[in-house]
């Protein structure tokens, strides 16, 4: 009869000694990164339905070019509509320093560095990104998207 009770007790003293906290902090942040680097990796591959998969419905958009605020899923498609022009690897995106907030479970905003660059120019673009990531219906989308050159 004790033989339950025993289990459970073990199994809640095993759960106790876990990081689970850091556990539930990390996943968020690893999800974002996630996002993030797959957002690099489409812009590389020429993958303009990659890059737009990465985006919530009612994402609001800033790209380096923006004149205006986008608010609408074809203005994001409009705008990375010149990957469709490149061959995979023409031009290549990579993170160079970037930070991760955690402001909830469903909620993270990534800061930082990337640059773009080609074949004879290794060197590259910097660019500043901002990004709010939300999970939405179990999936991790963009929410909000700034990039900028760096001033001079």
């Amino acid at each position: 009869m004790k033989k339950p009770f025993l289990i459970l007790f073990a199994t809640q003293l095993l759960w106790g000694f876990l990081p689970v906290s850091v556990h539930a902090q990390s996943a968020p942040a690893e999800q974002a990164t996630a996002v993030f680097e797959k957002f690099l990796a489409s812009f590389t591959n020429a993958d303009s339905e990659g890059v737009l998969d990465l985006f919530a419905e009612d994402a609001l958009f800033w790209g380096t070019g923006s004149q205006t605020l986008v608010t609408e899923p074809a203005g994001i498609r409009q705008y990375f509509s010149r990957l469709n022009t490149q061959t995979p690897g023409e031009t290549i995106a990579s993170a160079r320093d970037y930070s991760v907030r955690v402001l909830g479970d469903d909620l993270v905003l990534v800061s930082g560095m990337w640059q773009i660059a080609t074949a004879d120019n290794a060197q590259g673009t910097p660019l500043r990104v901002s990004m709010a990531v939300a999970r939405r219906q179990g999936h991790w989308q963009i929410v909000q998207f700034h990039n900028s050159r760096v001033p001079e």
